[in-house]
């Protein structure tokens, strides 16, 4: 495993996670905007979802390149519905740089939520604002915040279990989320801020890195500072996603990357010394990957990757 993904999850902690400056649930954001009169919540919402642990912008990449890139991706596609995965929990947590501490090539993650029953071909109307887009995913080294000691020992070392036939997504028995892992659907649901009724997997650690929700703005754009995610055996490479109105879950899905892409990326440290991807299982047999969740991407002059995507739902 590379050193900087085995420090880094030695020093990770929820609590520490929760804490952080940046870090802050819809509810107080909630209770922050109504004590604001004269300020709406779409504005105060983007203030406070722009703010990371220091202080400063997540949003690294400028507004018009964000939307540049959303014109050029698909448009009024609705979002295919997927499976959430066992590596689900409410973190409850609206942050635009959900990175903490963990190593990786900068991703820089633009998603637009339309209404496809007002969705125009250049996106300029159906835009829906103020719905919380959360995104989770695994780092460097195929594992997931609050599943790391499941994960390491179901593939060992380095990843995030393996699927059944089938590619559903969820480890067999003995493996983290199956029955004999531990991890599985704990019974509970969310009574989070932004989430309720969603029924939540059992973690086994308090890690919350590559997590956390963002609201979107009036033009229906919510925006994350990440790393380009790892692979485990048995998935291609993918950031799951949910969006929720009102507390409600209106899409549950994942969205993914060409092939070329991530060959790109896995050639390069850290990802390069996480073996074995060539006998994994890629984009074309994947049992979960569907057109309509891949992302647009292009490169930027530091070196990091803008990834875009229009998100379909029936508002």
């Amino acid at each position: 495993m590379n050193k900087d993904i085995e420090a880094s999850r030695l020093r990770v902690s929820r609590r520490r996670a929760l804490a952080l400056g940046g870090t802050i649930s819809l509810g107080g954001l909630i209770a922050a905007c109504s004590g604001n009169s004269g300020t709406s919540t779409t504005t105060s919402a983007a203030a406070a979802s722009t703010t990371t642990a220091s202080g400063t912008s997540a949003a690294a990449t400028s507004g018009d390149a964000v939307t540049t890139l959303l014109a050029k991706a698909p448009q009024c596609v609705m979002s295919k519905e997927e499976t959430q995965g066992p590596y689900w929990f409410d973190v409850d947590s609206i942050r635009g740089d959900i990175r903490e501490d963990r190593p990786g090539t900068t991703l820089q993650v633009a998603m637009r939520v339309q209404d496809n029953s007002q969705c125009n071909a250049d996106g300029s109307i159906g835009a829906v604002g103020n719905a919380v887009v959360e995104i989770w995913h695994c780092d460097a080294g195929g594992v997931y915040s609050g599943f790391e000691s499941g994960s390491l020992s179901a593939n060992g070392g380095g990843g995030g279990g393996t699927p059944p036939a089938g590619g559903m997504g969820e480890p067999p028995s003995g493996a983290p989320g199956g029955t004999g892992g531990g991890m599985g659907g704990s019974g509970e649901t969310s009574d989070g801020s932004y989430s309720v009724g969603d029924t939540e997997a059992t973690t086994t650690d308090d890690g919350t890195y590559l997590r956390g929700a963002q609201t979107t703005d009036a033009n229906g754009i919510a925006q994350f500072t990440t790393i380009f995610p790892g692979w485990y055996m048995g998935r291609t490479t993918h950031i799951h996603v949910k969006v929720h109105i009102d507390k409600k879950t209106v899409l549950t899905s994942q969205t993914f990357f060409d092939e070329t892409l991530l060959d790109e990326v896995y050639s390069q440290s850290p990802y390069s010394e996480h073996t074995g991807r060539e006998n994994n299982t890629n984009n074309a047999s994947d049992g979960i990957y569907d057109d309509t969740g891949l992302m647009t991407v292009e490169k930027q002059s530091d070196g990091s990757y803008l990834a875009v995507i229009n998100l379909g739902i029936d508002a």
